[in-house]
């Protein structure tokens, strides 16, 4: 059953009736391991839960030996077979991530009382990027909010290339599983619903492994429904590789843009269906504000519904995104046909363009006469002084053959230097200068 608390959170994990021994082969409740006598001896001082899982709770715990505060995460007594193997597993994936932005674990034991398994890792103090998304959009939809998550985020694809590298798909990838620190940390969490690559412990070097071997077949549907992709929704975990988690990163980037996940639905039910047809609609769709359509076409990319029209690694999705982050993100691409006006003498500014491909001419027309002015070619800007000093168009620009081009209108322009409010004041003081100069030689576009 679903989680009926969050219905944009939806869980639903099938598992094999089959009991599997937990016990001596795992962990082991022998007398002798240290683990447990630190246990007995009280090592951990317990401080309260922070929260509760499918399979287990975590809470805050004061380790009275190294003298440092960690999380604990101790298995639910209830849990016996296959998902009390989990458990074990998750512990023993995780610690074998060693990564700066994977959280690490210390120790893997029982409880003395109670038999409980139990595992300890690095506490750490900030917020989900869940929480941060909601600011976001709480917050006006700043760039420069934006821009801190989508860095964020390439921090998370980098965790996410180093573990499949490893032969470890996450296959529960959103923006609750990761954590924001205090001073910018990122990590990603909750490792429980992974898997490994048949061929990782053959077929790579430091590849992951655990005690016992997880068995797909026998798991059928898991994960977060609102980010799955629809091999993973209809249970062909068969299917599920490296590209999976792809289309959930596209995913969390989905919902930065939006304040939303791809699928969204009353009942668990109805979003795995959605999610099974991954007919994710347009970004723009539910912004009421400016969006940047490089973001866009990324994450609608990332989240085809047939994977080999994602990204092939995560490392190709991360680029995307760095590029981004470099500038022109704010732009969109526009097409011109061969002898398309582009800009008409004496409209009103409302865009620039930059030429990417193709060539445009400029011109103006006096009696029926056409005066070719310059011709213009990939890498050339045109209508940015009008576009800066709010004045009319000063010529006319027509394509030559096919033409694409960056569209550039004053909200993107200014979203693009906003960062640098002296510099954006220096430019458009810059342009109007140049305006008078040029008028002055008879004007410019």
């Amino acid at each position: 059953m679903p989680d009926s608390r969050d219905p944009n959170d939806m869980t639903r994990v099938h598992v094999s009736s089959a009991e599997l021994t937990f016990g001596a082969s795992h962990i082991g409740p022998s007398s002798s391991s240290s683990t447990e006598a630190s246990q007995g001896a009280g090592r951990y001082e317990r401080g309260g839960e922070i929260g509760r899982g499918g399979m287990g709770s975590v809470e805050r715990v004061f380790d009275r030996v190294l003298l440092r505060t960690v999380a604990m995460k101790t298995m639910l007594l209830a849990e016996r077979g296959a998902r009390a193997d989990r458990f074990v597993e998750e512990a023993q994936i995780t610690g074998q991530l060693d990564h700066p932005n994977v959280v690490p674990v210390h120790e893997l034991g029982r409880t003395e009382k109670e038999g409980s398994a139990f595992f300890t890792m690095k506490l750490v103090s900030g917020q989900t990027l869940a929480e941060l998304i909601r600011k976001l959009h709480a917050d006006g939809f700043p760039s420069e909010g934006l821009e801190e998550l989508v860095a964020a985020l390439v921090k998370v694809c980098e965790a996410v290339a180093f573990a499949h590298s490893r032969g470890v798909i996450h296959c529960d990838l959103k923006p609750s599983n990761v954590m924001i620190g205090t001073h910018g940390q990122v990590y990603v969490m909750d490792w429980g619903l992974s898997l490994l690559r048949p061929d990782a412990s053959t077929a790579k070097s430091g590849a992951v492994q655990t005690e016992r071997t997880p068995k797909r077949r026998e798991w059928g549907v898991q994960g977060t429904a609102n980010y799955m992709p629809p091999e993973q929704a209809r249970g062909r975990l068969d299917l599920v590789d490296e590209r999976s988690d792809v289309f959930a990163l596209g995913g969390i980037l989905y919902e930065m843009i939006t304040s939303r996940p791809p699928y969204e639905a009353l009942d668990f039910d109805s979003c795995l269906a959605a999610a099974c047809e991954a007919k994710v609609m347009p970004p723009q769709a539910f912004c009421q504000h400016l969006v940047p359509p490089s973001l866009c076409e990324i994450a609608l990319r990332a989240m085809q519904a047939d994977p080999g029209q994602r990204y092939p690694r995560v490392e190709a999705f991360a680029a995307d995104l760095t590029s981004f982050l470099r500038g022109g993100g704010w732009f969109a691409t526009r097409q011109a046909r061969d002898g398309e006006i582009v800009l008409r003498e004496g409209d009103a500014a409302q865009e620039a363009y930059v030429i990417v491909e193709g060539q445009c001419q400029v011109f103006r027309e006096r009696d029926g006469r056409r005066t070719l002015l310059r011709t213009l070619g990939p890498g050339d800007a045109f209508g940015e002084t009008a576009l800066l000093s709010a004045r009319p168009r000063t010529a006319s620009v027509a394509a030559v053959g096919n033409v694409t081009l960056k569209l550039i209108t004053a909200e993107a322009f200014e979203r693009e230097l906003g960062r640098s409010a002296w510099l954006l004041a220096l430019v458009k003081q810059l342009a109007e200068r140049f305006v008078e100069l040029d008028q002055a030689r008879a004007g410019d576009v």
